[in-house]
Parts: structure tokens; C-alpha cells; sequence
């Protein structure tokens, strides 16, 4: 396996995590559901003490963060298999991405001592 046979492997995980991220995001914004494993741990949804207030807390970063792993998985499809493009571009998209993970890490972890 090449290195960008193996970086085609990432890019589809990469899509793959965006879009269970924005089911997530559907389940928590229209089904109001809070898929647990994702936002928080199992068993934890009986302890929120505010489970409105979390959900208006933590719906646009999982929607920010969803569409930022979507965004940099389907440009390195784009850049591996149909046309490659600027480095400068593919890094600073997958730059992006790690800066709104880092992001969101710190508001998950802002959530759960503030809404549980």
C-alpha cells in the first residue's frame, strides 16, 4: 500500500465521520435526541441538568465541526482521485479541521461541567 493509497483510506473515513456527525446533529436539533458515544458519555443523558440549554449550546460547534470534517475528507478525495490540488490549500483545510476539533473538544468539556 502507497502513501496516497493510504491517504485515500483517511479521507474516507474523514467523510464518513462528517456524516455520522451530521446525523448526530439531526438527531439533536429535529428529533431531539442526544446520540450518546458521540456528545456525551453512555447513561449520561439522565444526569443533564439542563437538557434544552445544552442542546442550544452544542448544536451550531456540531454542525461547524461536522461540515469541517466533511469538508477536508471530500477535498482529499477530490485532491487523491480526480484532480490534485495546492498543498498549501489541502493543508491548510486539514489545519482548519484540527483547530475546530481542538475547538470543540474544549466545548464538550465546557458542557458537561456546565450542564451536568
Amino acid at each position: 500500500m502507497d502513501v496516497n493509497q493510504m491517504f485515500g483510506i483517511m479521507d474516507f473515513i474523514m467523510v464518513g465521520a462528517g456524516l455520522y456527525l451530521l446525523y448526530a446533529w439531526y438527531l439533536l436539533k429535529f428529533k431531539n435526541q442526544i446520540k450518546e458515544g458521540v456528545l456525551i458519555q453512555s447513561g449520561g443523558f439522565k444526569r443533564c441538568k439542563d437538557i434544552e440549554g445544552y442542546k442550544k449550546y452544542i448544536a451550531p460547534k456540531l454542525l461547524l465541526f461536522a461540515l469541517c470534517a466533511l469538508a477536508s475528507g471530500a477535498l482529499g478525495l477530490y485532491s487523491d482521485y480526480v484532480k490534485p490540488v495546492n498543498n498549501y490549500v489541502y493543508l491548510g483545510c486539514t489545519g482548519l479541521f484540527f483547530v475546530v476539533l481542538v475547538l470543540f473538544v474544549r466545548y464538550i468539556k465546557k458542557a458537561q461541567t456546565m450542564f451536568f
